[in-house]
């Protein structure tokens, strides 16, 4: 098996590969060391594959096609494909419809059906590592803009949290994001920047403070915020998958944080479940993911 197929490739794929995930970089990608245990563990007979999709206009749509033709049962679909997996589906669910972002697509009779796993993984990843339901959390998101920090918002104001503070760097997506979150939570949803003088006591404000930005994502990376603005007590998400400076210092300071590894591990399992109409082994994915 190839680590990745492109389109001129799909003839090489193995016979039973029915499900995979798109995106440009791809061989990165974590998902089939997750998904393909629980695969196996369900007795599905299924593969899963890595795909490389080009970025030119109508190569992802096209590459689609060539899937649903090929049986595919569904993809999920990585950077920089989600806002176009939402455009390709005749169907969306509520978080995919609000962020405009899919991440996972079922292949039904009429067409490719869209789904955000990223929000409801996010929720399901904080009560599991911090140990509190996401809906009785006052939230401030670093990153808001970016294409996960914005499904998390969108989940934090359709659960109901008490309040939301998006942060980001000026760009006029901030304000039309914190409008259209303000029409689906009767909750308080703030906007700053990262040089904002109210920054300092939004953070101190917050239950949980959640790192979106890309920031830790390499060895050496500044810290998305300044360690000494959290408390001993808060509550520290960073979506990059492993542990981060910034997951090092809110240690250090008292918080109680955690990688991003479990909203991975819950947002592949959710997208198993829209396939499959069951709950996949979560501990044979988990124990894949730490392989």
């Amino acid at each position: 098996m190839l680590p990745f197929y492109t389109i001129n490739q799909l003839n090489e794929l193995p016979e039973n590969a029915r499900l995979g995930v798109i995106g440009n970089p791809i061989a990165h990608s974590k998902s089939p060391q997750m998904q393909q245990p629980a695969l196996d563990a369900a007795g599905t007979g299924v593969c899963y594959v890595r795909l490389l999709a080009d970025t030119e206009p109508g190569a992802f749509e096209h590459l689609l096609d060539e899937l649903a033709a090929r049986g595919f049962i569904g993809v999920n679909v990585t950077v920089p494909f989600k806002k176009r997996a939402h455009d390709a589906a005749v169907s969306l669910d509520p978080l995919a419809k609000l962020s405009g972002a899919v991440n996972t697509l079922v292949r039904r009779a009429d067409g490719w059906h869209g789904y955000n796993t990223d929000g409801p993984g996010f929720s399901r990843a904080i009560e599991e590592t911090l140990h509190r339901p996401l809906r009785e959390l006052r939230v401030l998101i670093l990153g808001a803009c970016g294409g996960a920090g914005s499904a998390l918002a969108c989940q934090c104001a359709l659960e109901g949290c008490p309040s939301l503070t998006l942060v980001n760097r000026p760009r006029p997506e901030l304000t039309q994001l914190a409008g259209k979150l303000a029409a689906h939570t009767a909750a308080p949803v703030s906007t700053l920047h990262f040089d904002s003088p109210g920054l300092a006591d939004a953070i101190a404000q917050a239950d949980l403070v959640v790192n979106a930005t890309s920031l830790g994502l390499h060895e050496g990376d500044a810290m998305p915020l300044s360690p000494d603005l959290l408390l001993p007590g808060q509550l520290v998400y960073d979506i990059v998958t492993h542990e981060t400076a910034l997951h090092r210092a809110a240690t250090a300071r008292g918080c109680t944080a955690a990688t991003g590894q479990g909203m991975l591990l819950w947002q592949g399992a959710i997208a198993f479940q829209h396939w499959f109409s069951q709950m996949p082994d979560v501990e044979a994915m988990r124990k894949g993911l730490n392989n």
